[in-house]
């Protein structure tokens, strides 16, 4: 925050107090002879100056300032003369100056020389000012005279060095360095030193011809080129360095004269005309990118045709005949061809053996192989993996076949890649007025009218009322007779064995029952299979020989041959 900061100047000019006395007609010093007083009084001066006011007190509160004179007119051997030019007082102020203000000075006696200005017996003169000033103010001049005293001073209001404005708020300091070069006028405005313009003149002013939008200067009366900008100005462009033959309007540009070409404007554009270059009977041509080109006679070759080359056709199936004199001709073969003419053809194919019924095909750099359905790979050796793009939805098992694949799909999702949900009451027939409700697991399950119970309601509760089916089987009666549903791992008449926990009767035909984490599993001798070793292996295979004629051929497909094999994994695979 800026405040004014400047002082209230007053100079006392002249004193008379000839006669010695006070206001009235006492003398200062009490003595007198006759009429007259014997001795000067010792006077001093108190200056106050505060606010503007119409009523002044008699001690006021000098709320601007105050000073105080030295005592004159001590005796007899002072100076009777009037006392001119005596001081000069200065009353500073750090505040917005109000221009309104009250000056008031009194004259006091000062017997005991202590410069006292409390006892008002002692006031000789008191002279009170009301006015209104302007820094910086010229001298107001003031007489104040009774029958025998007088006093006249003069005043005025000046801000101090550096601060300007009827307030002495604004503050100017002449300064010229990098944060500005100006003085200041009267009125605390910033003028700009010559060559310098702007608010705080810091901008720089340039030669009267500089392009403002090519150049620039940091000092007066200079000018300094942008990139690419040059001449006394700015006003000339600087061309692409290496241009030759050429000029321009913009920087970096090459624009090139007549009869020249090229980038660098560097290509004579009437080089044929001009040098000829062109030998043995060659046609020149000129080129906008080198000059020119020579087209040869036959027979000959080189940018100017001064090679002799071969003339016969000597190269097969489109090799190139190179050389300087038919002597040294040789024949440059494409691809895929070979010997001294280019006669001789390359079989790839010879070397390359593409697996899995893969079959190679020459073309002209090398052999390919040509896959069949299922297979990838250079030779065809590697099997495509279908399951790579995870094709089975809805958290389906997916696996690998030739050329296909098979999709095991979760509960209640059917389809190539199980993405059809099944209804899950779909298949599920309720007996005796049962109905079917999908569950909150999205199971399909029967429920049964009342008097009926089973998983399809087959069982009527009087029948199934005296039997009791183990380990959470269910009843199912069947014309009075009834039998037991087992849950999946228990068997027999009545649930009661369980094939989680191994029994005497988990396994027949001498297996050894093994304890896993959530089933059991036999161990079979090897002339018995199956999940409880009931089958007898013996039997098995005079059935499977029965089944075809002696002469009979059978011949399976791969596909089918993998997809018996899912068949089979998934009898031994429990689920």
């Amino acid at each position: 925050m800026v405040v004014g900061t400047g002082r209230f100047e007053v100079s006392i000019l002249a004193y008379f107090n000839e006669s010695g006395r006070m206001a009235g007609e006492s003398c200062c010093s009490g003595s007198r002879d006759n009429d007259t007083c014997l001795s000067l009084c010792p006077t001093f001066l108190t200056v106050c100056l505060q606010h503007h006011s119409a009523f002044i007190p008699e001690f006021p509160a000098c709320t601007y300032g105050h000073a105080v004179t030295p005592v004159f007119n001590r005796s007899l051997t002072d100076d009777v003369k009037p006392t001119k030019n005596m001081y000069f007082i200065k009353i500073p102020f750090q505040f917005s100056w109000p221009e309104s203000f009250s000056l008031v000075i009194d004259a006091w006696q000062d017997p005991q020389l202590n410069q006292s200005a409390k006892d008002l017996s002692n006031r000789i003169l008191r002279d009170v000012v009301r006015d209104k000033l302007t820094p910086p103010s010229l001298w107001v001049k003031r007489r104040t005279k009774t029958a025998q005293l007088e006093l006249i001073y003069e005043y005025r209001v000046v801000c101090d060095e550096f601060y300007y404005s009827d307030t002495c708020e604004q503050i100017c300091r002449h300064r010229n360095d990098n944060f500005g070069h100006y003085v200041c006028d009267e009125t605390g405005s910033k003028v700009c030193l010559p060559g310098w313009q702007g608010e705080f003149c810091q901008e720089a002013v340039c030669t009267e011809k500089c392009n403002s939008s090519r150049g620039y200067c940091d000092k007066p009366f200079e000018c300094r080129c942008l990139l690419g900008w040059t001449g006394g100005s700015c006003d000339k462009c600087i061309p692409n360095p290496g241009c030759v033959h050429g000029y321009c309007y913009e920087p970096w540009q090459c624009i090139c004269q007549s009869g020249w070409g090229g980038r660098y404007c560097n290509i004579d554009q009437h080089y044929c005309t001009n040098h000829q270059p062109c030998r043995n009977g060659g046609t020149c041509i000129n080129d906008a990118n080198k000059n020119f080109t020579c087209a040869c006679s036959v027979g000959y070759t080189g940018q100017r045709c001064e090679n002799v080359v071969c003339y016969k056709s000597i190269c097969q199936n489109g090799g190139k005949c190179q050389g300087t004199s038919e002597n040294n001709a040789s024949c440059v073969c494409p691809n895929g061809f070979y010997g001294q003419h280019c006669e001789y053809k390359k079989h790839y194919c010879k070397d390359t053996n593409c697996a899995n019924a893969g079959t190679c095909v020459e073309e002209a750099n090398g052999a390919r192989c040509l896959c069949v359905e299922g297979f990838e790979g250079n030779y065809c050796e590697s099997e495509i993996d279908e399951c790579r793009s995870n094709p089975c939805k809805n958290g389906g098992t997916c696996l690998d076949g030739v050329n296909d694949f098979i999709c095991r799909c979760r509960e209640n999702y059917i389809g190539k890649t199980c993405g059809i949900i099944m209804d899950p009451c779909h298949g599920i027939t309720c007996l005796n007025g049962g109905r079917c409700d999908i569950t909150v697991s999205f199971r399909g399950e029967c429920a049964c009218p009342s008097g009926f119970t089973g998983k399809r309601c087959e069982s009527s509760m009087r029948v199934c009322e005296s039997m009791s089916c183990g380990n959470g089987g269910s009843c199912v009666a069947n014309e009075n007779k009834y039998s037991c549903v087992c849950l999946k791992g228990y068997y027999g008449d009545r649930c009661e064995y369980s094939s989680f926990i191994c029994t005497p009767n988990s396994c027949q035909n001498g297996g050894i029952c093994k304890q896993h984490k959530n089933r059991t599993s036999c161990i079979c001798p090897s002339e018995f299979v199956g999940d409880r070793c009931e089958s007898s292996v013996i039997q098995l295979e005079e059935n499977f020989s029965g089944a075809f004629s002696p002469n009979s051929c059978v011949s399976f497909h791969p596909h089918s041959l993998f997809t018996l094999f899912l068949i089979f994994l998934n009898l031994l695979i429990p689920t």
